[in-house]
């Protein structure tokens, strides 16, 4: 299985951080994505990427985070993007639901970023998350990514909080829907959507992701998130889609193999 989305650099794994990866490893989680969203965490999650074979990264600023950079360190970041252990920009996007950063600055650092994906042939991991009665990030994503993307970026939404419409155009923009452990909060909801998405796109629209530490999956969720409970995400979404889950395994690693360019 492959782990899409994980920040194991983050200080929530100091003190256990070895353990956490084994346990990965042993629950079958065979590659792992490690997403940076800051200039200050990169060397840590440099280092973490850098420490194993099975580890890959990606390389760039959180909407959240934004306020805090500058867009020359941004470029300077972005110089790790010749690494071939770096295989995404990101995580970049919009974030309309915090107020952590304004949105006319998210919007200059995500298009700078989509652009840095389109020149050096990277696809993108995609924070996007609004209000429910608010302006809509979703579209505003959607809209720079078509912009800036022109066509040539690929990518994923992470963690996907959009209905079938934003499924659809996501996916004619050839990005897959990232999918982790919010999914089995509410069953009710997330079924119903994720039977349509996978009717009208195709299941190989979802990559598997944990984003841990956060959003534990179910039965778990009172704990601190990792890379072991893909497993429970796996077969989650396999229930939903009326699929095994060994199936599912294999059509999303199948999925970020070709998205991240992993060997397998």
């Amino acid at each position: 299985m492959i782990d899409t989305h994980a920040h194991v650099h983050s200080r929530a794994f100091d003190h256990d951080r070895a353990a956490v990866l084994q346990r990965a490893f042993d629950a079958g989680v065979h590659t792992l994505l490690e997403v940076n969203i800051d200039v200050e965490g990169w060397p840590r999650a440099s280092a973490l990427i850098h420490s194993d074979p099975r580890i890959f990264g990606t390389v760039g600023i959180h909407p959240h985070d934004v306020a805090r950079a500058t867009m020359d360190e941004l470029e300077t970041l972005s110089s790790a993007l010749t690494d071939p252990q770096i295989c995404a920009v990101g995580e970049t996007g919009l974030d309309y639901f915090r107020d952590y950063a304004p949105y006319d600055l998210q919007r200059r650092f995500f298009r700078r970023q989509v652009a840095l994906a389109r020149e050096h042939g990277k696809p993108l991991v995609v924070h996007s998350r609004q209000k429910p009665d608010g302006e809509s990030a979703h579209q505003d994503v959607l809209g720079i990514l078509e912009d800036e993307g022109r066509g040539e970026v690929r990518g994923v939404l992470h963690c996907f909080s959009g209905d079938l419409e934003v499924a659809k155009q996501a996916h004619a923009l050839g990005f897959k829907l990232g999918i982790g452990g919010a999914i089995t909060y509410a069953p009710k909801k997330s079924g119903p959507l994720l039977a349509a998405i996978a009717e009208a796109c195709g299941p190989e629209i979802f990559v598997l992701e944990t984003d841990c530490p956060y959003l534990t999956p179910h039965p778990r969720r009172n704990d601190r998130n990792e890379p072991a409970n893909i497993p429970l995400i796996a077969a989650a979404l396999a229930g939903y889609l009326g699929l095994r889950a060994d199936e599912v395994e294999r059509r999303t690693d199948a999925s970020a193999r070709a998205l991240f360019g992993l060997e397998a």
